[in-house]
């Protein structure tokens, strides 16, 4: 699961970098300044977009390994508590074992 984050980070990375040189191109490119203010607008508009999908999207990651880890954490506690819950009831045996094996003895002692 991490590694799909790597790779859409990387992914996200490369597309702001595309983006951002084609901004820069548009820098240099030979035209009109109102031409190029307005591609310079447009531009800034697409990688706005594609910022905020790129957010979205890291977003929604982060929630899938947040809601993963807790669901691993909720399966850890639950299987801790059922082994805790069968060592008691194993404990419980066992104390009621050595109870009625002192009180057998205790008997025996009474009785001579």
């Amino acid at each position: 699961m991490a590694y799909e984050v790597v790779n859409r980070n990387t992914a996200s990375a490369l597309i702001a970098g595309a983006l951002l040189g084609a901004g820069i191109a548009l820098l240099f490119a030979p035209q009109s300044g109102q031409k190029t203010r307005r591609d310079i607008r447009q531009f800034a508009e697409k990688a706005g977009d594609k910022a905020e999908a790129a957010r979205l999207e890291l977003q929604r990651s982060i929630d899938n390994i947040i809601g993963d880890a807790e669901e691993k954490l909720r399966e850890g506690l639950a299987g801790g508590m059922n082994w805790t819950d069968g060592k008691i009831a194993d404990l419980q045996r066992a104390l009621e074992a050595v109870r009625k094996s002192i009180a057998k003895e205790i008997g025996k002692i009474q009785s001579t």
